[in-house]
């Protein structure tokens, strides 16, 4: 699927060419072939104190902002990066999107109907794979069949997605028998089996060496180019950003009219990555983009300071 040429206007800067407890309800439909469109209203989510839960019985409670006036509108099977420090919200707004969380303010819809608890349908990845020790490769997929669905046609699905994401070969194998990338593709597999609307990944290759990242980032792509839902993507990785997103947005706190910081961290860049995926790695444009982001985050190109000027070409070993 290319990347949108456009970016939606907004007020927030934009980069590149043309952005408590878990509920008990369950809402949405098990399964689905379609990629569904998700809007984010004015979000915001905040947590107690340690003195509000109990330690200083005395203390008033007092609340944390995490995440505020999150608003964002994510078309169906775009791939969305969200980018940001540690602890700027990135996970809890992936856990608000699929219900496993409740917004302090604000709201989420998926394809037009609010989120009021537990979607399914949507499916997590999460970094780890997650798979149980005592099940089989295609076990571990199954289970995330949607309820009700027949063995018959619940095999016929977990043999298609092993053979998408290559482990037909190892269907019988146990985890522990397996590497970590295998335990990864299966991890996928097994969110892909619900038939998702909305594929929610939290660092989904986070734990991987660079190798075997690169080539799981290539397989999402064969996966969503065959099954072109929609992605939430959490990743701390920029250039892993720019090859998987159609857009990227990053999350930060805008700085108030003092030097403080407002509480909370909200969208402070959008970009919208230009070009087709699967992108060329060595592009000079992405590279431009890669030091835009890089930037956002509070980290240094380092060229400047080294008496290189940015636009320099440097020459190629041997010098």
């Amino acid at each position: 699927m290319s990347a949108s040429p456009a970016t939606r206007a907004t007020g927030r800067p934009v980069l590149g060419t043309a952005g408590g407890a878990r509920p008990a309800q369950v809402s949405g439909p098990a399964g689905t072939d379609a990629a569904f469109a998700v809007e984010f209203s004015g979000l915001g989510r905040s947590f107690p104190t340690v003195a509000a839960r109990g330690r200083r019985p005395a203390a008033p409670a007092v609340a944390r902002p995490v995440l505020r006036d999150v608003t964002l509108s994510v078309r169906p099977g775009e791939v969305l990066a969200i980018l940001g420090t540690s602890g700027c919200g990135k996970s809890t707004l992936l856990r608000i999107a699929g219900g496993l969380d409740s917004p302090s303010a604000g709201s989420v819809s998926i394809d037009g109907s609010p989120v009021t608890g537990f979607d399914t349908r949507c499916a997590v990845g999460f970094q780890e794979p997650r798979l149980l020790p005592w099940r089989t490769v295609a076990a571990n997929v199954a289970l995330g069949l949607p309820r009700g669905t027949a063995r018959e046609s619940g095999q016929a699905r977990v043999a298609e997605l092993l053979d998408l994401v290559g482990l037909s070969a190892f269907a019988g194998h146990r985890p522990a028998a397996i590497s970590g990338g295998m335990a990864q593709r299966a991890s996928l597999a097994r969110a892909l089996a619900r038939n998702p609307g909305v594929l929610l990944l939290d660092e989904p290759f986070g734990a991987l060496d660079a190798l075997t990242r690169l080539k799981m980032q290539d397989l999402l792509l064969e996966v969503h180019a065959a099954a072109p839902t929609t992605v939430l993507l959490v990743t701390h990785d920029v250039d892993e950003a720019l090859q998987l997103a159609d857009r990227i947005i990053l999350l930060g706190q805008e700085p108030a009219v003092t030097d403080a910081a407002i509480p909370g961290a909200t969208i402070v860049q959008e970009l919208t990555v230009p070009g087709h995926r699967p992108r060329d790695r060595g592009s000079a444009e992405l590279a431009e983009l890669r030091g835009r982001l890089l930037a956002g985050l509070g980290i240094d190109r380092h060229g400047d300071t080294r008496g290189v000027a940015a636009g320099t070409t440097i020459p190629h070993f041997p010098y």
